[in-house]
C-alpha cells in the first residue's frame, strides 16, 4: 500500500475519531452530564459561585438528577440561600433522593432562613450518614447558640472535632462560638489553628482577619482580609468585613470600590448598601444616605448600626418621633450606649417628653464626666418640667472648665441590681458585669472587687472580665494595678474601651509618657477614632506641640462639626500658639458665641484678643468675666493679671498674679516672672 493511500486513511480515521468525540461532547453537553462534572469539581474545591452556574444547566439538562439537585442546594447553602437551597433539596427528596442523603443540607437551609428548631429536627435524626455527621455537628452548634443553648453548642462542637480533628472549618466554627462567649483569647488560638491547618482557607483567614482588627486594630486587621480574597476573590462575607474594615479606618473610596464588588455579585447585598448609607450620611448626604437605606428593603432594621443611622436621618429630617421609634430599641438593647442614649434623649425632648429625655439622660448626668452638651440638654428637659434649680445646677456644670475623670457607666437597671441578691454563678460574665457596676455606682467597692476578681480567674480569656477588674481596681484607689489588667485586656482586644481605660489609669498612676504612648498606638489602628484624637490632642498641648494638637483637634473637628465649644476653644488654643492669630480669634470668637457663660470660653476669647493685639475694654471685661465664674484656676488669673498689666493697672495686675503665683499649673514661673516685673 503506498504511503499516500496510508496517510489518507490516517487522516479520516482521525477526523472521524473528532466527529465522534464532538457528537459525545454535544451529547453530554445536551443532557447535562458535563456540566454536572464541572460543577462538581467547583464545589469540591470551594467555588460555589461557579458550581451554582454549572449547576443550573446541569438541571437544564437533566432536570430530574438527584445528584445535580443536591449538589446546587449545597453550593446555594454555601451562598447564603437558604430558601433556594430548601427547595432544591425537598425537589431532589421528590425525586426519590433517601432524606437521609440531604439532612445535613436541608438543616443548613433552614438555619439561613431563622428556622433553628427545624434546622435541630433535620440535624438529630437517626439517619444521618457517617460522611455528614461533623457536618451536622456543626449545624447543631450554630443552631443551639441561636436559641441560646451553649452548653449544647459546646458539646455539638467538641462532637464535630472528635469525629474531624484535622478540619479546619470545625476549628472556624469554634473560634466563633468562643468569640460569641466571651472568650477571645480561645477564638484566636482557634482561629490560628484553623490557619495552620489550610492556610488557604478564606473562612479561617477572615475569622483571623476579624480577631486582629479586635486584638490589634484596624490596620493590622487587613493583611488578613487581603490574603483572604487571594484565595476567594468573591467571598462576599470576606469583603463586608473587609468594607467594613476601611470605612472605619476611613479609607472611603477603598470601601466604596469594595462594596461596589459586592453589589456586582448580588445587587441585593444589604450590608453593602447600609455601608454606602453610612458613608453617605458622614458626608453630609442626608438624602442620598436614606435613598441607599431604603435599597436594604429592611432587612437589617433590627440590627444596631441600622438603627442608629435612621435615628440620626430622623433628626436631621426634622422628624423627632419616628427618630425615637428608631432609638429607642437600640437604647433598650445597650443602655450604656451613651450616643444612642443621648440621641433618644434629644428626640424624646423636641416631641415634648420631658419626663423621658430627664430619665434617659439621668444615668450620664449622673457621671462626672458628662459632657456640656449632655448636661445643658438636661438642664432644657429639667426647664421643660419646671424644675428651675436643678437645671441650673446642670448649667452651671456644663459651663465648668474642668471635666472629671470617666466613672463606669451604670445605666438604671445595673443600679438596681445592687439591693437584689448577687448572681448565684460568679462566673458568667452576662450576669456578673452589671452586677459589679452597681455595687460600684453604690459604693461598695470591696463587694465589687472580690466579684470581679472571681470573675477573671474564671474566664482569664475574656477582655470584659479584665476591664471590669481594672475598673473595680482604679475605684479602690489602684491605679497602677488597674492599668495593668487594663493592658491585659488590651492584648487580647485593643478597642477604645481597652485603650482610653489603659490611657487614664497610666496618666492616674504618673506615668504620662506611657499614657500618651498607648493613645498614639491606638491612633495608628483607629486613625478617625473621636475619642481618641481628643486624648491625643491634650496630651500634645500638655507636652507644648501646638502643630499636632491643632491638627488633631480640626481633625475632631470635620467629624463632629463646629458645634462643640470646648473644641473650638481648644482649637483657638491650638492655632493662636501656632501662630495663626486670625483663625485663633476666629475659633474663640465662636466658642464664646456657643457657650458664653464657659470661663473657659471667655478666657480663651479675652486671651486670645490680648495677644492678637486688640486695645480696649473687651479684653479686661471678659477675662474677668471667666475669673468670675471660675476664680479657683490660678491660670486664669494669670491671663487677667496680664491684661491688666497691658491696661496699666499695675495694682489690680499684681493683685491676680499673686494669687496666679500661689497655684500648681504649667504657668506659674510665667505668673512669678511677670509679677517680679512689676
Amino acid at each position: 500500500m503506498s504511503r499516500t493511500r496510508i496517510l489518507l486513511i490516517a487522516g479520516i480515521v482521525v477526523l472521524l475519531l473528532g466527529v465522534a468525540g464532538l457528537w459525545q461532547w454535544r451529547a453530554h453537553e445536551r443532557d447535562g452530564s458535563a456540566a454536572l462534572t464541572r460543577g462538581l469539581a467547583a464545589l469540591d474545591r470551594g467555588d460555589a459561585r461557579t458550581a451554582r452556574i454549572e449547576l443550573m444547566n446541569a438541571i437544564k439538562g437533566a432536570p430530574r438528577s438527584v445528584v445535580a439537585r443536591e449538589a446546587q442546594a449545597r453550593a446555594l447553602v454555601e451562598l447564603g440561600d437558604g430558601a433556594g437551597a430548601q427547595a432544591e433539596a425537598e425537589r431532589a427528596r421528590a425525586l426519590g433522593a433517601p432524606p437521609s442523603q440531604t439532612r445535613a443540607v436541608m438543616a443548613q437551609a433552614l438555619l439561613l432562613q431563622g428556622d433553628a428548631a427545624a434546622a435541630l429536627k433535620e440535624a438529630r435524626g437517626p439517619d444521618v450518614p457517617d460522611t455528614d455527621l461533623d457536618m451536622v455537628a456543626r449545624v447543631t452548634a450554630r443552631a443551639a447558640m441561636a436559641q441560646g443553648d451553649m452548653r449544647a453548642a459546646h458539646n455539638a462542637l467538641a462532637s464535630a472535632l472528635s469525629i474531624a480533628p484535622n478540619d479546619a472549618e470545625n476549628w472556624v466554627e469554634l473560634g466563633r462560638f468562643r468569640l460569641a462567649t466571651g472568650d477571645q483569647a480561645g477564638a484566636i488560638a482557634a482561629a490560628d489553628r484553623a490557619v495552620a491547618l489550610n492556610p488557604a482557607d478564606a473562612k479561617a483567614l477572615t475569622l483571623r482577619g476579624e480577631l486582629t482588627r479586635a486584638q490589634y486594630g484596624l490596620t493590622a486587621s487587613l493583611p488578613w482580609f487581603d490574603r483572604a480574597l487571594a484565595v476567594r476573590p468573591d467571598s462576599i462575607p470576606t469583603m463586608e468585613q473587609y468594607a467594613a474594615t476601611l470605612a472605619d479606618a476611613g479609607s472611603a473610596g477603598a470601601m466604596l470600590s469594595l462594596t461596589r464588588r459586592i453589589l456586582a455579585l448580588d445587587p441585593a447585598n444589604a450590608r453593602a448598601w447600609i455601608m454606602q448609607a453610612v458613608m453617605a450620611a458622614r458626608a453630609g448626604k442626608a438624602d442620598l444616605a436614606r435613598t441607599l437605606l431604603d435599597r436594604t428593603q429592611g432587612r437589617l432594621d433590627d440590627e444596631p448600626a441600622t438603627r442608629l443611622l435612621r435615628g440620626v436621618l430622623n433628626l436631621q429630617e426634622g422628624n423627632a418621633v419616628l427618630a425615637a421609634q428608631a432609638l429607642a430599641p437600640l437604647v433598650a438593647a445597650q443602655p450604656d450606649n451613651r450616643t444612642a442614649r443621648t440621641l433618644l434623649a434629644r428626640a424624646q425632648y423636641l416631641t415634648g417628653d420631658y419626663a423621658g429625655a430627664a430619665t434617659l439622660l439621668a444615668p450620664v448626668v449622673a457621671q462626672r464626666d458628662a459632657d456640656p452638651y449632655v448636661l445643658t440638654l438636661a438642664a432644657r428637659a429639667q426647664e421643660g418640667l419646671g424644675n428651675r434649680a436643678m437645671a441650673a445646677d446642670m448649667l452651671a456644670r456644663a459651663a465648668w472648665p474642668v471635666r472629671a475623670a470617666a466613672d463606669p457607666f451604670a445605666s438604671p437597671r445595673d443600679a438596681m441590681l445592687a439591693d437584689g441578691p448577687p448572681p448565684a454563678n460568679a462566673t458568667t460574665a452576662r450576669d456578673n458585669i452589671p452586677y459589679i457596676r452597681a455595687l460600684l455606682s453604690t459604693g461598695r467597692t470591696g463587694d465589687a472587687l472580690a466579684r470581679a476578681e472571681a470573675l477573671n480567674r474564671a474566664n482569664p480569656g475574656a477582655p470584659d472580665a479584665w476591664l471590669i477588674l481594672g475598673d473595680t481596681l482604679g475605684a479602690a484607689g489602684r491605679p497602677a494595678d488597674a492599668a495593668r489588667a487594663y493592658e491585659a485586656a488590651a492584648n487580647i482586644r485593643f478597642d477604645r474601651a481597652a485603650a482610653m481605660r489603659l490611657a487614664a489609669a497610666w496618666g492616674q498612676a504618673g506615668n504620662a509618657v506611657r499614657a500618651a504612648q498607648v493613645v498614639q498606638l491606638f491612633l495608628t489602628q483607629h486613625p478617625n477614632d473621636v475619642e481618641a484624637q481628643r486624648l491625643a490632642a491634650a496630651i500634645a498641648m500638655q507636652r507644648q506641640d501646638w502643630r499636632a494638637a491643632l491638627r488633631l483637634l480640626q481633625a475632631v473637628r470635620a467629624q463632629t462639626g463646629d458645634g462643640d465649644a470646648v473644641l473650638m476653644a481648644d482649637i483657638a488654643r491650638a492655632a493662636l500658639e501656632s501662630g495663626d492669630r486670625t483663625a485663633a480669634r476666629a475659633y474663640a470668637a465662636h466658642a464664646y458665641r456657643l457657650m458664653p457663660a464657659n470661663p473657659m470660653t471667655a478666657d480663651i476669647y479675652g486671651w486670645t484678643l490680648l495677644r492678637t493685639g486688640e486695645k480696649g475694654p473687651a479684653v479686661v471685661d471678659l477675662l474677668e468675666k471667666a475669673v468670675a465664674l471660675a476664680p479657683g484656676l490660678p491660670v486664669l488669673q494669670l491671663h487677667l493679671g496680664q491684661a491688666y498689666v497691658a491696661a496699666g493697672r499695675k495694682d489690680e495686675a499684681k493683685l491676680a498674679l499673686q494669687r496666679a503665683a500661689t497655684g500648681n499649673f504649667a504657668g506659674k514661673q510665667e505668673a512669678v516672672d511677670a509679677l517680679a516685673a512689676l
